[in-house]
């Protein structure tokens, strides 16, 4: 025991030889941190680039899209695109996308106006599932612990059900409340810095 506590106290004395404190270390300047935790923030202050900001009115939430960007939006027409972000004016915004008849790459210009929705995520078409052993957890509680067969408690579809459903639920938690619709509440605007 205390061969254990001679090293934890050898350790820390180690450690602490060798750190600096804090009232010496130099400040990071608010372009470096800035650099660092957000490049493409940076970069458009740095160019007085202009940007989009999807806000909710009443609210001080807003997330910012610059330039080179990927995102994915949804006509008014019910047409979904997605692509990267590559110039903004005031009322319109261009995307570059891959056309798949055409095989090649595509600019496309939207007006604010005439977008529907922006997707905060990549979306995939269908469900992830797979098969997991966890769902069988009800059986062996039921043959294990409480010494009777599973076959004979009817509970246990239920419990095996509900175990899937929030699997299923859990694994594609993605999907679920992944777009910013436009309407009196929220809107898309265009800002420079």
């Amino acid at each position: 025991m205390y061969k254990h506590l001679f090293f934890a106290f050898f350790f820390l004395i180690i450690v602490k030889s060798y750190a600096q404190d804090p009232h010496m270390r130099d400040a990071e300047s608010v372009e470096e941190i800035l650099r660092k935790n957000n490049p493409e923030e940076f970069e458009a202050m740095q160019n007085h680039e202009k940007y989009l900001v999807i806000e909710k009115i009443g609210s001080t939430k807003r997330k910012k899209i610059f330039l080179d960007q990927e995102i994915a939006l949804l006509t008014i027409d019910d047409v979904p695109f997605k692509g990267n972000l590559t110039r903004l004016t005031d009322s319109t915004l261009s995307l570059t996308y891959f056309d798949n008849t055409m095989q090649r790459y595509e600019l496309r210009m939207f007006y604010l106006k005439d977008i529907q929705l922006f997707y905060k995520r990549s979306i995939q078409k269908g469900l992830n599932y797979k098969l997991s052993p966890v769902t069988l957890l009800p059986l062996a509680l039921d043959w294990i612990y409480f010494k009777r067969k599973p076959w004979e408690n009817i509970n246990t579809i239920y419990y095996i059900a509900g175990i899937e459903a929030a699997r299923i639920l859990v694994a594609n938690r993605k999907k679920f409340f992944n777009k910013y619709r436009f309407n009196e509440k929220r809107r898309l605007r265009v800002f420079q810095y």
